[in-house]
Formats: C-alpha cells, sequence, structure tokens
C-alpha cells in the first residue's frame, strides 16, 4: 500500500489534467479521507494507508476529477473566518463576496438605532451569520435572511447553529422582501438590505466551467438575457412597499465585473435621488455597489 507522500503525489499527477489547484485538492481531500488536518498529513508522510482509507481517498478523488468541487465533497468552505456546511443546493461562497460583508459592517456601524439588515438570497447562510457573529451593536439589530429554496434554508439554519447566532437570525421562506413579516414595518426602522443575487447573464452562464455548471444551482447564478432581472424585481419590490422605501438605508449589492453602469441606471431609473457608489474588489475589479437612498 502507499505512504501519505505517495498517494499525495499519485492524486496531484492526476488531477493536473481538471483542476488548476491539484495541490491543495489532494490535500483538503487526503486530510479529509482520514479525518486530519492538512499540518499532520506531513508529519506523517511516511504513514502507510490502510486499505480502507487508500480507497475512500481514491473514491474522492474519482469525484474530483468528474470536476465536483472539493467543497461539495468535503461539505466545508471557509468564508470571513468561519467554517460553512455546503452542499449542491447552495452556491459555494466565493472570497470576493467577503467584501459584501465588509461593505455592509460599514454602513451598519453608521445606522446603529433600530436597525434591521435583510439578507435575500440567504443560500447557506453565510452573508446573514458572518454579519451577525461580527456587527458590534449585535444585540439591538435584527437580522433577516430570506429564499426561495426550502432546502437551501435549511442548510443555512444549520450554518446558524453551527455559529450559535441562530436566535439572532429570522430565516424566513419566499421571494426577495416578500416573506417580511407586516408586523416588522410597524415599528420605524433603519433598514440595509444586502444581496448577493444572480447577476451572470444566460450566455455567461452557458459558458462557465464544468465546476460550476453542472455541479452549482443553476439559479443562484442565472440572472436571465441581461444579468440584471433580480436586481430589478428587488428594486420593483422596495419602491412598491411604502414601508421599506421610507426606512431603507442602503442597499449593498455584489455586482458582475462589468455591471456597474448597468446597475448604475437601473438604480437611478426606480431611485433617482440615490447616491450610488463601486467598489471594486482585491482583483481591481468591481465587485460591490452601495446604493445610499
Amino acid at each position: 500500500m502507499s505512504t501519505i507522500k505517495q498517494s499525495l503525489l499519485q492524486a496531484v499527477n492526476k488531477l493536473k489534467k481538471t483542476s488548476e489547484s491539484p495541490w491543495l485538492d489532494a490535500e483538503v481531500l487526503l486530510a479529509y479521507a482520514l479525518k486530519i488536518n492538512k499540518t499532520k498529513l506531513y508529519a506523517r508522510s511516511e504513514k502507510v494507508l490502510t486499505k480502507n482509507k487508500y480507497q475512500s481517498f481514491q473514491r474522492l478523488i474519482a469525484r474530483r476529477l468528474k470536476n465536483e468541487p472539493v467543497a461539495y465533497i468535503t461539505h466545508h468552505k471557509e468564508f470571513f473566518g468561519l467554517d460553512f456546511y455546503v452542499d449542491k443546493n447552495v452556491l459555494i461562497p466565493r472570497p470576493e463576496t467577503e467584501l459584501l460583508i465588509e461593505e455592509t459592517l460599514k454602513q451598519s456601524s453608521i445606522n446603529k438605532k433600530r436597525l434591521t439588515i435583510v439578507d435575500v438570497g440567504t443560500g447557506s447562510g453565510c452573508i446573514a451569520i458572518s454579519i451577525a457573529k461580527n456587527i458590534s451593536h449585535f444585540l439591538t439589530t435584527k437580522i433577516y435572511a430570506t429564499d426561495i429554496s426550502k432546502r437551501a434554508l435549511q442548510i443555512a439554519r444549520k450554518n446558524a447553529k453551527r455559529h450559535k447566532v441562530f436566535s439572532k437570525i429570522k430565516f424566513l421562506y419566499g421571494n426577495l422582501l416578500k416573506p417580511l413579516p407586516i408586523s416588522l414595518f410597524k415599528k420605524k426602522q433603519n433598514f440595509i438590505i444586502v444581496a448577493n443575487l444572480p447577476y451572470l447573464t444566460t450566455r455567461e452562464w452557458q459558458k462557465t466551467t464544468p465546476e460550476i455548471k453542472k455541479y452549482e444551482p443553476r439559479f443562484a447564478l442565472d440572472g436571465g438575457k441581461n444579468g440584471l432581472f433580480y436586481f430589478e424585481e428587488l428594486f420593483q419590490q422596495i419602491r412598491s412597499n411604502k414601508f421599506v422605501l421610507n426606512s431603507l438605508k442602503f442597499v449593498t449589492l455584489e455586482i458582475g465585473a462589468k455591471q456597474g453602469p448597468k446597475i448604475k441606471k437601473l438604480t437611478k431609473k426606480y431611485f433617482p435621488k440615490s447616491t450610488f457608489i463601486i467598489k471594486k474588489d482585491l482583483a481591481e475589479l468591481d465587485r460591490t455597489a452601495v446604493v445610499d437612498l
């Protein structure tokens, strides 16, 4: 049988065909198969794998060779310093989405009194949970998270329990703002909406890698012909709800790298007096739009 070191090298050679990060993938999958952390792989590099562990590792590699994302294989994805459970029912959190959290936390520090944050299209719950774990005025802030997928909400609740913020976040089934309770609008609130909505055009989605197209949920990625379908629906819901419109302070959106001008035009269509700011990610690409109403 093979040692840990030999098994890693064999896996890396196989994964070079399909993965952009064969070493990292092999390390993560072997550590997962052995139920140890990556550091211990090298401390025990000459240890011989048992037949069962070796076969288990080979099954994981076989799944990765079919382009299945490592996060779905292991059901783990780190985001904003937290570990989230993920599976094929939710989008895998991306590092660039952390900018959305940072901007929302920044805006929340300006509007501390009677603050309500609504995460629409919550998916794994990574945005709402990261905000709940890091917001400075935790006890006085209400957080709601909505999604049209019941399975996604189950996963979000599971993650909220894992990170001990389940009692702080109300998870609601429905489309964007529609499931918010009427009672929420009877008291004066300062609202912040945060949204990582599907923003790829249908053509862009069709051209994504097999890893994305074959495994990640299309409804979490495909934003329609021009990529703006869900943004417009959200803006329509905001404008048609006078309670939200009167209390809304900011909308923080993740956007595509080339969507800034289109999103700005759409924003001005619905909210002519709003201020629109684009924030760039670490790659200097447009990534977050902050709409000040």
